[in-house]
């Protein structure tokens, strides 16, 4: 995250926030650069791939829906089934 000054006498900081959502992610999911993600909900049995940046990776591994798997992301792929991913 990034600072910026105001021009003002209280030398007050603003604070540029990036969009905050979710990612629908499938199989014609394409990445997007620089995103991360802090959590995961299956919402159709699915076979997926996530790389962690502080823990285990996972490969290919297939998941029942309504599992909802924490972390931090940096990208997210379902090869089959759906996955709703919240962006960080």
């Amino acid at each position: 995250m990034s600072y910026s000054n105001i021009n003002n006498p209280a030398n007050f900081q603003l604070q540029a926030f990036g969009q905050k959502g979710f990612r629908n992610i499938g199989p014609s999911f394409v990445s997007v650069s620089g995103e991360y993600y802090r959590a995961f909900i299956v919402i159709n049995d699915a076979v997926v791939s996530a790389t962690s940046e502080e823990g285990d990776n996972l490969s290919f591994e297939t998941i029942i829906a309504g599992t909802i798997i924490y972390g931090l992301f940096s990208s997210i792929a379902a090869q089959s089934g759906s996955v709703i991913a919240y962006i960080a």
